[in-house]
């Protein structure tokens, strides 16, 4: 519990420090490039009680790990962006508000204060980021956790909680039945400490008021309430890693406890909300990108031969077979080479089999390399997009052979449009394996908020410019 609140703490400095500094750099350049008059520092340094207000909003809004005297989980990246919007809002209306009223608001920019909401409902994310990734580093503020479970959820969790900075779990050991594990590392560093009974022992020796049970449904019926003695919080991770949450509503019916869920990406409104957005997302691409567009086209043309377009065939909504449009990054021979390499290379064509890509794939041109690391060879997909074949945001692209690894839920995915990025594309690339591929397709599927296609364009242009999970 000390951790957690440490974290929530630091948080809110991270929180005070953007709404701060945010305002001083807006007004500070508006009056160094846009205003004759100088500006009168006193006026705008009355308003620093709203500091508070807006401490008082993020946790009226719940951004601090839910409860701030007995905080839990942090909120999923995509919902506390969400409530990050919402709660800025509300703090500059209530700082509109007072201005409205108050004699003392002359002389006060309101246009100033406008951009200072805009950038810090953009930037206050980057400023968290930065405070997690400082706590992660230099291992403060982080949540013991125990995981009841060391199968292949409990294992993946437990992986996923060591290389997640976000949340701030520190896994500490497993609770397992199974007598081949005990006192074993199903992880590297994360032992196997005791049976599924020994919560209490477990929850007083390592000092812990979180569990996670990532165990079959049936057993979590029968320790829920034991665990629940224990630990404070405890969270449910069903075996199947894919459970929509995003539009999941708690229902009691008539003594019964039971989830509603919606798939919103499924229903024709929102989905035409989304294809709209995306079309005149597109058309500005187009746009502003047109310069870099010709110059790429021209670099393509005179480094090797061939066209400048590659038209790879990928399936589209039901099944159909669709072209999507890339700058070519292959010499013209690419499936000839493909083949001889296969033929003498065990080791490429097991790379070939599992993920369809290639680590030092010999087709590549040099040029195409640069043009692959930056993912700029994917940018005449915008047309794709336009005429109706594809998303800017959604699942991936996938050819006729990857259809066995989705079994079942490929039904799933042939009924939305394939993506130009997507979460697969931010939480990895080909750094992934197809299981995690499929479930980050599914889940986007089953999740989709318009807040999670702002989170994944975000996280978007952060990968391209850092150039990761690439190839």
């Amino acid at each position: 519990m000390r951790s957690a609140r440490i974290r929530i703490l630091i948080l809110m400095l991270a929180d005070v420090l953007c709404f701060t500094l945010i305002p001083v750099a807006v007004i500070w350049c508006m009056d160094a490039f846009f205003w004759e008059a100088p500006v009168n520092w006193k006026i705008y340094l009355r308003m620093w009680p709203f500091i508070g207000v807006f401490v008082g909003c993020n946790i009226f809004i719940r951004l601090y790990h839910g409860d701030v005297a007995y905080p839990g989980a942090a909120l999923g990246a995509i919902e506390e962006q969400r409530r990050i919007f919402f709660s800025t809002a509300l703090a500059y209306l209530l700082l509109f508000a007072f201005l409205a009223l108050s004699h003392r608001a002359q002389g006060i920019s309101r246009m100033a204060l406008i951009l200072s909401w805009l950038l810090t409902f953009l930037l206050l994310p980057i400023f968290r980021w930065w405070a997690r990734c400082l706590m992660k580093r230099y291992r403060f503020g982080q949540i013991r956790v125990l995981i009841a479970g060391a199968g292949l959820t409990g294992t993946m969790v437990a992986k996923e909680l060591r290389r997640d900075k976000y949340f701030g779990f520190d896994v500490v050991g497993f609770l397992d039945d199974s007598p081949k594990l005990r006192g074993s590392c199903p992880v590297e560093g994360v032992p196997v400490v005791g049976t599924l009974g020994y919560a209490r022992k477990a929850a007083r020796k390592y000092n812990t008021d979180y569990m996670i049970c990532c165990i079959p449904i049936t057993l979590v019926t029968e320790m829920l309430e034991n665990y629940s003695k224990y630990f404070r919080h405890v969270m449910i991770i069903p075996d199947n890693r894919v459970f929509p949450i995003s539009w999941a509503y708690p229902v009691y019916l008539s003594g019964f406890s039971g989830i509603e869920i919606r798939n919103q990406l499924l229903l024709p409104m929102p989905r035409m909300a989304k294809g709209i957005l995306e079309v005149f997302v597109s058309l500005v691409a187009f746009v502003t990108l047109l310069p870099l567009f010709l110059i790429l086209a021209f670099l393509v043309k005179i480094s090797s031969r061939g066209p400048i377009f590659y038209r790879a065939r990928r399936l589209g909504v039901n099944r159909k077979t669709i072209r999507v449009l890339k700058f070519r990054t292959m010499y013209v021979d690419a499936d000839q080479r493909l083949e001889t390499l296969l033929a003498e290379d065990p080791e490429m064509e097991r790379q070939w089999r599992e993920k369809f890509k290639l680590e030092n794939d010999p087709r590549v041109t040099p040029l195409g390399r640069f043009l692959r690391k930056t993912s700029l060879d994917e940018l005449p997909q915008f047309w794709n997009v336009l005429t109706g074949d594809m998303a800017v945001i959604g699942p991936r692209p996938i050819v006729e052979a990857e259809v066995k690894y989705y079994g079942e839920r490929y039904a799933s995915l042939s009924r939305v449009k394939p993506g130009i990025t997507g979460l697969w594309q931010v939480s990895g690339r080909s750094e992934l394996d197809y299981p995690q591929r499929v479930n980050l397709d599914i889940s986007y599927i089953m999740n989709w908020t318009i807040w999670m296609d702002y989170y994944i364009f975000l996280k978007t242009v952060k990968e391209v410019i850092l150039c990761r999970g690439a190839r």
